[in-house]
């Protein structure tokens, strides 16, 4: 399988592994921070779950990078994962957060936990919800 199309699929997955888990939550590869531009060349190898072999093995290499590699627990803060999926996969990484039916950034709160985010987006929608 062709390496970029690889990289896209463990991304996909590492965005639906991640949305199970935190349903109030999403992770964008495709906003940056500021200004900085970063190009999108291939996975850096840099010690964390590259070169997907087949299909069938994106899920648990999806899971395997999330929940082991990185140790993404309810306590890890937004700005952490998003340095963490940044240094993976060479691109700019967002954590956003369900509002209604928007998807808004955490730039403000980005020292808040994945959880308190998650709970967050949850009791927003508990209101709009009546």
């Amino acid at each position: 399988m062709n390496s970029h199309i690889a990289r896209q699929l463990l991304m996909k997955e590492v965005q639906n592994e991640f949305g199970r888990t935190y349903p109030f939550l999403k992770i964008d590869f495709s906003r940056g921070r500021g200004d900085k531009q970063v190009s999108g060349g291939g996975i850096q190898n840099n010690g964390g779950v590259t070169g997907v072999g087949h299909e069938e093995g994106v899920p648990e290499k999806a899971r395997a990078l999330l929940w082991d590699a990185f140790g993404v627990k309810d306590d890890m803060k937004v700005s952490e994962l998003e340095v963490l999926l940044q240094y993976e996969f060479g691109l700019p990484a967002q954590v956003l957060r369900k509002s209604g039916n928007l998807w808004l950034e955490t730039r403000m709160t980005q020292h808040w936990t994945l959880r308190e985010q998650n709970d967050h987006g949850h009791d927003i929608a508990s209101i709009t919800d009546f």
